[in-house]
């Protein structure tokens, strides 16, 4: 399957997981009603007993079945609410601390290193990291609501335990989850465990009842719905797993895909199975199908692992991955035996000779500055979506050592990545540079100090934008909200003082919004089950990519329409303004996942109209793609861009 169909069926399945969960729950409202039935009974016959007279009111079963779906409900809820905040919130949940960007520490620099180029690699937003400190086990996790927006979790096990190459396993591992839509599904998971488990919450309260005969039937009450509350986590856990086990055979794969190197996920795979992967934290259990390997030991995965456990056994995951059975200590004395890591981070030289940079052999020899051998239709780019190599992974490292130190540095922390970006949109001399620095002063920000990081940045060339930006924007989602809303204001002012956009300022503030803007973050819903009611907005898009190329603008866009099968005519230059492409994306994304394939072949089809792909086209492709939640590796075949 490729990226939107592995997406789709991820939302397929939690459809048919919503199913289940309403058939668990109609089980727990039965067997809640027994229960009650069965209290209601023991205090009748005490009142009987006593002299008293009973009448049952008629509305007691109903009432109960309305409080037990009440409490259900407003659990789940209130999870799910707990949890709008995406990655970054559960991070926070599970009591992990998010990694500094500007961290000293060498095993939290190879972590932020390992993780930013698996991102650049995947073309995915770079994610926010963080770490469990009191955690001593090996494990791991991603969580989010989009590509764009994951956070990666680690426990400080996995830093102190695993070696760079074992630590580039696990990280593979979770970026599968993070491109197959996995993430999502496991965040709506957690929200509905977290109503049926409030049930047995409730039930320990009623339990701790003591005194009179009503007391009695409290308590009677409360070990009750602690049963009943189990029945509910087994069926989770059943559900959970269901959907866990395939799924972390895929990531496996995709991990050994990513590194080609086997040893690094099973090194890491078979140190779990020595010293364990336990998490010791209060709401493990609900997120244990988010892990790399089993946070809980559950007395259900021992009476029933093949139905219970959220993970296959190791031995099997290892089986997998080396196609043959494999002992663990061999496979962690190799690991013992792999040479002293370098350092990470050293000073290197920065680009030399800009746009060169990148370049293969081959193509400084033949001069070649197409992307014809590369990407020829729409259909090849979809099928390189989510689909990440080992080429991929080592062009995002050496794009990332080709940095200098001191720019990647400035990217590390809030006020520098600010300067960053603020340089890649600073006009280097004429009236427009004073106009910015007089909005920089307004701001507050030292305005001389940008001119010179402007200089900086400018000068490594055009190659190096979509690093920066990929280094500078998780730096930047540490800002509270209100001051993200004013970076981004203070920077689309600066884009606007020479009162028009190019296009290199259109892709950095259209993939600065995306991850920093007022809805970063949050799930977005499918509303648009076809194209067709988005049609303008598919032609406001589509105009703009004509446009950008520079060949018969009229071409491509009729290449990019006859793609997409709408008869749509192109619009004028003056008519595609940033704003409205910044809304026309926001509604575009909320297309079906299997619609938005035929967009992107659209797009593509008209960027490549005349065969060419300068490296302002393919930045502008992966930018629109990256805020339609559809990630767009490197075009590594397409080195160099034309100029």
């Amino acid at each position: 399957m490729n990226f939107f169909e592995q997406q789709d069926a991820a939302r397929r399945q939690t459809t048919r997981l919503v199913v289940l969960f309403l058939l668990a729950v109609a089980a727990i409202v039965v067997a809640v009603n027994i229960v009650a039935a069965v209290a209601f009974i023991g205090v009748s016959v005490n009142y009987i007993i006593s002299g008293g007279r009973i009448t049952a009111p008629t509305s007691f079963y109903a009432f109960v079945t309305f409080a037990t779906l009440a409490l259900i409900a407003g659990g789940s809820m209130v999870q799910i609410m707990s949890l709008a905040g995406g990655g970054a919130a559960l991070a926070r949940m599970m009591g992990a601390r998010p990694v500094s960007r500007a961290s000293s520490d060498p095993a939290e620099r190879r972590l932020l290193n390992v993780v930013e180029e698996m991102a650049i690699a995947a073309g995915t937003a770079v994610p926010q990291i963080f770490v469990m400190d009191d955690q001593q086990a090996i494990n791991a996790f991603a969580a989010g609501f989009s590509p764009s927006q994951a956070a990666v979790v680690v426990t400080h096990g996995t830093l102190d335990r695993l070696n760079r190459d074992e630590l580039q396993g696990v990280i593979g591992h979770e970026f599968s989850h993070i491109l197959n839509g996995d993430m999502r599904l496991n965040l709506r998971l957690m929200g509905v465990l977290g109503g049926i488990l409030l049930l047995t919450t409730l039930g320990r309260m009623l339990a701790r009842s003591r005194g009179n005969s009503k007391g009695s039937s409290l308590v009677l009450l409360g070990f009750g719905l602690i049963a009943i509350g189990y029945i509910g986590v087994f069926f989770g856990r059943l559900i959970q797993a269901s959907v866990s086990r395939q799924r972390e055979f895929l990531a496996d794969a995709s991990s050994v895909q990513f590194t080609r190197n086997p040893d690094g996920i099973g090194g890491a795979l078979a140190k779990i199975s020595q010293a364990g992967s336990r998490v010791d934290h209060p709401r493990a259990g609900e997120a244990n199908h988010l892990f790399f390997g089993e946070a809980i030991a559950s007395g259900f995965t021992d009476f029933f692992p093949d139905l219970m456990a959220t993970h296959p056994p190791v031995p099997e995951r290892l089986e997998r991955i080396y196609g043959r059975p494999v002992a663990i200590g061999d496979i962690v004395s190799r690991a013992a035996a792999v040479a002293p890591e370098p350092a990470e981070n050293v000073a290197v030289s920065g680009f030399a000779g800009g746009n060169e940079f990148g370049r293969s052999a081959g193509a400084r020899r033949s001069g070649e500055t197409t992307a014809q051998a590369a990407v020829k239709t729409g259909a090849a780019v979809i099928a390189a979506m989510g689909e990440v190599s080992t080429r991929h992974v080592d062009y995002a490292a050496s794009l990332l050592d080709a940095l200098p130190q001191a720019v990647r540095e400035l990217t590390r922390n809030t006020q520098g990545a600010k300067q960053a970006m603020f340089g890649l949109v600073f006009a280097l001399g004429g009236a427009t540079k004073l106009t910015q620095m007089d909005l920089l002063r307004a701001a507050g920000e030292d305005a001389e100090l940008v001119a010179t990081i402007a200089a900086e940045v400018q000068g490594l060339g055009k190659i190096a934008r979509l690093p920066l930006i990929a280094l500078a924007a998780p730096t930047l989602k540490s800002l509270a909200p209100a001051q993200r809303a004013a970076f981004l204001l203070l920077l689309q002012q600066l884009i606007a003082a020479d009162r028009r956009v190019t296009l290199e300022e259109f892709i950095l503030a259209t993939m600065l919004e995306a991850s920093l803007g007022e809805r970063a973050g949050r799930a977005v819903p499918v509303t648009y089950r076809t194209l067709e009611p988005l049609a303008a907005d598919a032609q406001l898009i589509l105009s703009l990519i004509a446009h950008a190329t520079r060949g018969d603008s009229a071409a491509s866009f009729e290449a990019g329409s006859k793609e997409l099968g709408i008869p749509l005519t192109l619009l004028a230059a003056g008519a595609v303004g940033l704003d409205a492409v910044k809304a026309a994306l926001a509604r575009l994304n909320q297309l079906a996942p299997m619609q938005k394939p035929r967009l992107v072949k659209a797009l593509v089809q008209c960027a490549l109209a005349d065969g060419k792909l300068s490296l302002t086209d393919a930045e502008l492709l992966r930018a629109v793609c990256s805020t339609l939640d559809s990630p767009l590796p490197p075009f590594l075949e397409a080195m160099p861009y034309a100029a």
